[in-house]
């Protein structure tokens, strides 16, 4: 039993985790930790977080050895990469920091997971440190707090912004730009200090500050390319010809076509950054080809996403299993990454010795995009993530991204086939060494430009619009497709398309759809569950206008 340290209400207590409802308040403690009141929504935040942290972070490391660094990491990352700049960065410590490091890396899921648990982390501990604005601790992550009509919420935003309050990990490595920028106007990200401390670093000529549009790192420091990845379509050249596909897809809309119906693996894009930046590549190149009338690229690209999911085999919550089921021969094709595609290529072609797995990029429909790095405010470990950061951008730790096994300051066990933030790496080494050194990736972003005006304000929207219009309905959405497919294509039967191109707003409607479906509940649940029920109507009409050929 204990007290409340604020109200003085007994406080129940279980192992690791103390609670106690009052007439307005929960209380909850951890371990030897002060006993704080909050309000009921903070309180299951915090209880939530430290409940489920310790089954979410599924990596544990192995005891330090005595006197060793432990540097914590939570990432996306899979274990090659992990693998290869922990080995590599303990090397680099050991010879210019005279220190041992081992890594604790978090991996708590894919890039939608990690920010729940940063955020519920992040509140949980400021609501322990600063008691007094416990009640109000889920404001101090809101951009919007600042300006809040209510004092408190102003105050513990200003706190915060000025604190070290931290939670226990270093770094966030890899995840995709637009989560960063996120973390970053929170202000969970800080700066690193390296655009003052290598400003020969952060020029036109070595590492951009943005490619055809797109942002390669924060020109505050909180976050920085580590490298970059391209977008595009993985196909398997024996499952295309089993099914009598002649050409492979080279477009976003080729994987649209009734040829692939039940032929796609696709990515959940609310589990998924990277699926929702594949996404937004098809909206933003419909928006292209239409660039005096958005609205209408804006349907045609959610249309064309429609039909995807109306050609899926399958949908997972993971980015990188598309192109294992493609090289498997379980799916025709699927978007990805192209590290991804690769690396499981040259898996299969180890294994098997043939080509089971192909990669292109879509021609204007897809750019150079920087997978960051950024130090965590409060980190415990400031001086060695920095170092950490600091050998990701240099020279050495960008080779390390792209060069076969076996090469000087290449790969131990793993190569890695992702491309670097650094123009000057691309010189004749690389020639020699690297796993793909004809391929540019500024050559690449030269081809596309990314209009961030268009549909950059609404990457939070889009994953749920997807689920919304597609995966919750998913069933209707097959059944819809199908009988068009089976009707001769949306040629022979537009009225049935026309339907089934229905979408639950038009572009100009973005915004306020945007405020509507990301409110706080039960609101967006409405929100959310009347565009599913009107996508359902819209597919059982084009069912039976497909069935009636019209």
């Amino acid at each position: 039993m204990a007290l409340c340290a604020l109200c003085a209400s007994v406080v129940v207590e279980c192992k690791n985790v103390s609670v106690v409802e009052c007439e307005n308040v929960s209380v909850v403690a951890c371990e030897d930790a002060s006993v704080v009141c909050m309000p009921r929504l903070t309180a299951v935040l915090v209880l939530a977080a430290l409940i489920a942290a310790p089954l979410a972070l599924r990596v544990t490391p192995p005891p330090a050895p005595a006197g060793a660094r432990t540097l914590v990491v939570v990432t996306p990352h899979g274990e090659h990469i992990r693998h290869e700049f922990g080995r590599a960065f303990a090397d680099w410590a050991r010879e210019h920091r005279g220190v041992q490091v081992v890594f604790d890396w978090r991996t708590p899921g894919g890039t939608s997971d990690i920010k729940r648990f940063l955020i519920d982390r992040y509140q949980a501990h400021f609501a322990l440190k600063h008691r007094e604005l416990a009640d109000v601790a889920t404001a101090i992550l809101d951009p919007r707090a600042s300006q809040s009509e209510d004092p408190r919420e102003r105050q513990a935003r200003e706190v915060f912004l000025a604190s070290e309050v931290g939670v226990g990990v270093d770094l966030f490595f890899g995840g995709g730009v637009f989560p960063y920028q996120e973390f970053a106007d929170r202000g969970m990200l800080v700066d690193a200090g390296l655009i003052q401390a290598e400003p020969d670093w952060f020029t036109e000529t070595v590492i951009p500050q943005s490619l055809s549009g797109e942002t390669i790192y924060d020109p505050q420091g909180r976050f920085y390319g580590a490298c970059l990845g391209v977008f595009g379509i993985t196909a398997s050249p024996p499952r295309l010809r089993q099914l009598g596909i002649a050409d492979l897809p080279t477009q976003w809309s080729d994987l649209g076509e009734p040829a692939y119906l039940g032929q796609l693996t696709l990515t959940d894009p609310t589990k998924s950054g990277a699926a929702v930046a594949a996404f937004e590549r098809i909206l933003q190149q419909q928006m292209a080809e239409h660039p005096d009338d958005l609205d209408r690229g804006w349907r045609e690209g959610l249309t064309l996403i429609k039909r995807l999911f109306g050609n899926a085999r399958s949908i997972t919550d993971s980015s990188s299993k598309p192109a294992r089921d493609v090289v498997r021969g379980d799916c025709a094709a699927s978007m990805a990454l192209d590290f991804q595609a690769k690396f499981e290529a040259e898996i299969a072609r180890e294994v098997g010795g043939e080509d089971r797995l192909v990669f292109a990029t879509p021609l204007g429909g897809t750019g150079a995009s920087a997978d960051p790095i950024g130090l965590l405010r409060g980190a415990p470990n400031r001086d060695l993530a920095v170092d950490f950061i600091r050998f990701v951008l240099s020279p050495a730790g960008q080779r390390l991204w792209n060069y076969r096994l076996g090469t000087p300051g290449g790969p131990e066990r793993y190569c890695l086939r992702r491309l670097p933030v650094r123009k000057d790496v691309l010189d004749a080494e690389w020639k020699q060494y690297a796993a793909d050194p004809d391929e540019d990736p500024f050559a690449v972003g030269a081809a596309f430009t990314y209009r961030g005006e268009w549909t950059g304000r609404y990457y939070r929207l889009i994953g749920p619009l997807i689920k919304a219009i597609a995966m919750d309905c998913r069933d209707e959405v097959v059944a819809a497709w199908s009988a068009i497919v089976v009707a001769g294509g949306p040629e022979a039967v537009p009225e049935a398309y026309a339907a089934f191109s229905e979408i639950p707003f038009p572009y100009a409607e973005a915004d306020a759809a945007q405020q509507a479906a990301l409110a706080k509940s039960p609101g967006n649940l409405a929100t959310l569950r009347a565009w599913t029920d009107g996508a359902i109507a819209a597919y059982a009409r084009a069912e039976r206008l497909a069935r009636e050929g019209r």
